[in-house]
């Protein structure tokens, strides 16, 4: 089981003997790590890029889809068939995933291959070639990833809300639309450049010890990664615009609406927010207990919370599915609950809150990826979630509520355009 004292710690980097640098190649590389308590012979390796797309600018609009897509390609030292046959041999799983503020290339496989495959994501930041018949290809993966986010109803009302909220920087897309200038393998190699520096990597690992792991990464080819801070990326500090909306119009015949508000500063307290509003039921036979449970029971309505933390900023929120009709009404109904019981919830309330915030932490920190999430956040200098940081939050939980859902939120909608609501006129 996953201590998440040993994630505590890595909160505070500099007392915490978990978090190292690369010192043999004195460029400045975070290395983080956690060892299982388990005797599992399976361990990971992460390369993980603070170049995701809130860095993006007009001229470059797309490029970290890109640069996401080029990984484990065609390396100056290896292709990228022999990259997939050797990780097929070894029993490894490739993995790339794009956020809005990091890129992450992920090997997991079993603990002695963890030096091959540090080599294999060296050659991913030092040595991908970038080539134009490589692009070309990738184009098309790209192309078909983007048109497969805009045909998803969840996917567009996550964009949707974060475009309203942010406008650019964290409201950038993370797909690379028909618009994209990026035309070249070339633009892609010119922001790779400007972000593989030490100062915006980190090497994050599972089932390896952190000092182990720095040791591998010293003598590996990431220890090439320029060892400068200075990076030409930049983003602007994040602002919550509440009051605006987004409408994508759909034929289907169900609507989908999200509502969001800025959270907290921290992670942990937005979490509980977000239980808040919660309509899971916890219990098979059950209709739920918390306010917007039991309006979606009694309304027969769809109805989801979700939350998004970040190095500056927050949303918290939830989503609304109702047929056309009668989408309207719920989001209406959805919003008077908000008002009239959630930003001001009882003690009880934030109790039940607090244990299922607990819970989803406990959860995530169980498995390999919620371990590599909050080492990531800790290797940048973020507080990394854990029950102690949940429980710490429960104190301010009611105040947060009343800040969060007594403001101006923002809204996105994908359904019959006529139907839905706009947020200004929801009382807010």
């Amino acid at each position: 089981m996953f201590q998440t004292k040993a994630i505590t710690k890595l909160a505070a980097p500099i007392a915490s003997r978990t978090y190292a640098s690369v010192a043999s190649a004195s460029n400045g590389i975070k290395v983080a790590s956690v060892a299982d308590a388990s005797e599992s012979p399976l361990a990971s390796i992460s390369l993980v890029i603070n170049a995701g797309s809130r860095f993006e600018t007009a001229e470059n609009s797309g490029v970290a889809h890109y640069l996401k897509a080029f990984g484990f390609r065609n390396t100056q030292s290896r292709t990228s068939f022999r990259t997939v046959r050797e990780a097929e041999l070894n029993g490894a799983s490739l993995t790339a995933e794009a956020t809005r503020e990091n890129i992450i290339y992920t090997v997991e496989c079993f603990k002695e291959a963890i030096p091959y495959f540090a080599d294999v994501l060296g050659d991913i930041a030092t040595a991908t070639k970038y080539t134009e018949h490589e692009f070309r290809d990738i184009a098309k993966l790209v192309a078909f990833e983007s048109l497969s986010a805009r045909s998803s109803p969840a996917t567009r009302l996550v964009e949707g809300v974060h475009q309203a909220a942010f406008r650019n920087g964290l409201g950038n897309s993370l797909y690379a639309l028909e618009s994209s200038p990026v035309a070249s393998g070339d633009a892609v190699r010119q922001y790779a450049e400007a972000a593989l520096t030490a100062g915006r990597v980190a090497i994050v690992g599972t089932g390896i010890d952190s000092a182990a792991l720095a040791a591998i990464v010293s003598e590996s080819k990431l220890a090439a990664i320029p060892a400068s801070s200075a990076s030409t990326l930049s983003t602007p500090a994040s602002k919550f615009n509440g009051g605006v909306q987004q409408i994508y119009d759909s034929a289907s015949s169900v609507s989908h609406y999200a509502l969001a508000f800025e959270g907290a500063q921290d992670a942990s307290t937005t979490r509980v927010l977000a239980n808040l509003l919660s309509g899971e039921r916890r219990l098979k036979w059950n209709t739920g207990v918390s306010p917007l449970a039991k309006l979606a029971a009694e309304e027969g309505f769809g109805l989801q919370s979700f939350q998004s933390s970040y190095s500056d900023a927050s949303l918290v929120g939830v989503v609304v599915s109702a047929p056309n009709a009668k989408i309207q009404e719920a989001v209406e109904k959805v919003a008077r609950t908000i008002q009239t019981q959630i930003a001001s919830p009882s003690a009880e309330t934030v109790q039940r809150a607090v244990a299922a915030a607990k819970v989803d932490v406990s959860e995530a920190l169980a498995t390999r990826a919620g371990k590599r999430a909050a080492l990531a956040q800790a290797a940048f200098g973020r507080a990394a979630e854990a029950t102690e940081s949940v429980d710490a939050a429960a104190a301010q939980a009611a105040s947060a509520a009343a800040k969060a859902f007594k403001s101006k939120p923002v809204g996105a909608a994908v359904g019959l355009s006529q139907a839905t609501p706009y947020v200004d006129t929801l009382g807010f």
